[in-house]
């Protein structure tokens, strides 16, 4: 990575104001932000409403703020010739310290943004488990009614079925029974027609006709001449 790209990728990171509930972009546009000696930065509203009289406690790291030094208002970006001038005739050891300062002041920052970003990432999955197992929950209710739902349709399609065309079933013991029953009732019939017609025979007897009165039928028509057929009569 080259010196213009680390220049690029500075200015590309914004800061933000650390109060969790605000966090908006600071930016000159707005208003001047507050800076502690702790390293945590806030907007103007914030920096008022937390800071705003001595002696005050840092809402990020409770550090004790006493001085007024230990709190300033300062330019995001300030004037080229302001950076300049702000160093000069300070000892190089108070401007080197100066620099280890402002330097662990944007990696505190950056520290604190991706811990913020990580936290707002798990809630956001947390939030998604949560959702996606209430949502599991009502699926499984709903297939379960579903299920029921099925199971009662069915029910009431066999009832309709059986409804429209009624069938008794018969065991195996009524039908045999009902066969012997078929066989003795035939029995019976045929019981009472042979005593109706013996009844008969006993009632009306056949009148029997004496020998003496029976003609041979052979020896007569052999007696009688022949007769020929000469024509109409």
């Amino acid at each position: 990575m080259t010196l213009d790209d680390e220049k690029n990728s500075v200015q590309r990171f914004v800061l933000k104001c650390n109060v969790s509930a605000c966090y908006q972009e600071l930016s000159n546009k707005i208003d001047q932000p507050w800076i502690t000696v702790c390293g945590h930065i806030f907007c103007a509203s914030c920096g008022l409403a937390e800071l705003g009289k001595l002696p005050a406690i840092c809402p990020i790291c409770c550090h004790q703020l006493t001085s007024p030094f230990d709190i300033i208002q300062s330019e995001l970006n300030p004037p080229s010739h302001f950076v300049e001038m702000v160093l000069m005739g300070l000892n190089p050891n108070d401007c080197l310290e100066a620099a280890r300062r402002g330097i662990s002041f944007w990696q505190s920052q950056s520290v604190l943004q991706l811990n913020s970003s990580e936290n707002n990432v798990q809630n956001t999955r947390s939030q998604i488990v949560e959702m996606q197992s209430h949502y599991e929950d009502k699926v499984a209710t709903m297939n379960r009614e579903i299920f029921t739902l099925r199971e009662e349709c069915q029910r009431l399609k066999e009832e309709n079925s059986k409804s429209q065309h009624p069938k008794t079933p018969v065991s195996a013991d009524q039908s045999n029974s009902n066969t012997q029953e078929q066989q003795k009732a035939v029995a019976a019939t045929k019981v009472s027609t042979n005593a109706t017609g013996t009844v008969k025979k006993q009632l009306y007897p056949r009148p029997s006709i004496p020998l003496q009165h029976i003609r041979p039928t052979s020896s007569r028509n052999d007696s009688l001449p022949q007769r020929q057929f000469l024509g109409k009569f």
